[in-house]
């Protein structure tokens, strides 16, 4: 959108693929038609296509929701990152609303050169039959992953979707051709919130087609079972509660991705990276590392954790759950004067030993789909979709994922508000930390009283008990400052409240 993110990427693809010298170009000249003229440009640009997934689907946006949300208490010690956010006063200037917004456009950049670019290959009739599956497979993904950045931006900044009103609601800019300018007069305005998601989901009928690649246990790229959980994950949020069941369902029925129900293996899910319920798991290594998601959760050396997870979420879980011997840790926390006291932190990104040599860098592959997730998607949308029968099927859902994190679950069937709850709670406590709470809440439209800390004497005091309505603006993110002075286009359209 803004020039010099265009720069950015450009510079990157050309260094990339031709070893263009920059400054031979004009800006707003360089010869970007020619920058896929075989397989292996588009294998080298897909490389950095989900160099661009693994940042938009954790990284500042996952933690960023997080702390805005309810369920983490900074240290005493805290040294303000996310601090307007975690306080809600967060301005249109506020850094991750920069960062996610910037991220998510530079993926989508990214997406539509690859698309164009293989569509241009195919259609030079230069590719062999394999050749062109292989491509045509690339573009799929290209497809999927452009969707995933248009629902991250949908997601954060803006409304949740309702079909009486999307028409009327705003939604995002849409770019699908890449053609970075100068002339910020042919940036443009936001669309409709029922655009954008109309976009998403021509997207994913397009990875449909194209996409190939079958489902696999912890893949490394995505699949058409990653496909599958992403299109129920936007189904879910867009009330389709009749596709949300059916791929959700159609995933957990396929019997690909059985649910752990030992600590020892959940545990080796999130600290080595090795499991078999995860759909797809973004690759990492020593050279190529994921973003550290737990370095504000944990710290071996200094011992003074950002962020504690709250007594009420610890609280949560049942002492025989699989999750509670997994998502937490006992540490010797040092706060201020050296005064150690021990406290629970949070463990799920404990840092995978295969990345790092020495000092723990706290990074773990991402793992953007778990089957997990299906289970809450199919509970929910049958409840949604209401009457004797789908809330059965509900209960059955939720009780198959509450069974297999504690095997001394008791069945106990529930109805009505009371089943809606257990959903709610049982997704609280499976996605933990994952960047989905924030969107929850929202979505739930009820606000929320911030959870209690383990201590309060020992907590960063502004914040703490914060109590938000649903009718507070900031739910929605602000359209970042700097896009607002860049592209003339958006300059009236600011979400309310900033």
């Amino acid at each position: 959108m803004k020039l010099v993110k265009n720069i950015i990427l450009i510079s990157a693809v050309l260094t990339t693929l031709v070893s263009c010298d920059m400054d031979k170009y004009p800006y707003d000249s360089i010869p970007v038609d020619n920058a896929i003229q075989s397989v292996s440009d588009c294998e080298k640009l897909r490389a950095g296509m989900y160099r661009d997934l693994r940042i938009i689907s954790q990284s500042t946006n996952s933690l960023a929701s997080d702390f805005q949300a309810d369920e983490f208490i900074p240290a005493e010690y805290f040294g303000n990152q996310f601090g307007s956010l975690y306080r809600w006063e967060a301005t249109p200037s506020e850094g991750a609303f920069g960062t996610v917004w910037g991220n998510s456009y530079t993926t989508i950049a990214q997406c539509n050169l690859l698309i164009d670019g293989i569509q241009k290959l195919i259609d030079g009739e230069n590719l062999d039959t394999d050749e062109i599956a292989t491509v045509k497979n690339i573009q799929g993904e290209a497809y999927m992953v452009r969707a995933y950045a248009y629902a991250t931006l949908a997601d954060r900044y803006c409304a949740n979707y309702d079909a009486s009103t999307a028409a009327n609601t705003y939604g995002v800019p849409l770019v699908t051709k890449y053609s970075p300018s100068a002339d910020n007069s042919t940036y443009p305005g936001r669309s409709t919130l029922e655009e954008t998601y109309q976009r998403i989901k021509e997207d994913i009928q397009n990875a449909h087609t194209n996409l190939s690649a079958p489902g696999t246990q912890s893949s490394e790229y995505l699949t058409t079972d990653a496909l599958d959980a992403f299109e129920a994950r936007v189904a879910l949020l867009t009330k389709d509660y009749d596709t949300a069941i059916s791929k959700a369902e159609a995933l957990i029925n396929s019997n690909r991705y059985p649910l752990i129900n030992n600590v020892a293996a959940f545990q080796t899910m999130w600290l080595n990276d090795v499991t078999t319920e995860v759909i797809c798991q973004l690759y990492s290594s020593k050279l190529q590392l994921a973003p550290a998601m737990g370095s504000y959760f944990l710290d071996e050396i200094s011992h003074k954790p950002s962020f504690l997870p709250s007594a009420d979420v610890i609280n949560s879980y049942s002492e025989n759950d699989i999750r509670l011997q997994t998502y937490f840790a006992i540490d010797n926390v040092v706060f201020s004067g050296n005064v150690v006291h021990p406290m629970v932190v949070f463990n799920k990104y404990p840092g995978n030993p295969d990345m790092y040599e020495g000092s723990n860098n706290y990074v773990n592959k991402p793992k953007i789909f778990r089957i997990a997730e299906q289970y809450l998607i199919a509970a929910e949308a049958r409840f949604q979709k209401g009457g004797t029968d789908n809330e059965s099927k509900a209960y059955n859902w939720i009780y198959t994922l509450i069974s297999a994190r504690d095997q001394s679950a008791i069945r106990n069937e529930v109805r009505g508000t009371a089943l809606q709850n257990l959903i709610r709670q049982e997704r609280e406590r499976e996605l933990l930390g994952e960047g989905f709470r924030l969107t929850d809440l929202k979505r739930y439209g009820e606000g929320f009283t911030r959870q209690n800390p383990q201590d309060a004497s020992l907590s960063y005091q502004l914040g703490l008990g914060i109590n938000v309505s649903a009718e507070n603006p900031r739910w929605i993110w602000a359209i970042p400052q700097s896009e607002i002075e860049a592209n003339p286009q958006i300059k009236e359209q600011q979400n309310p409240g900033y």
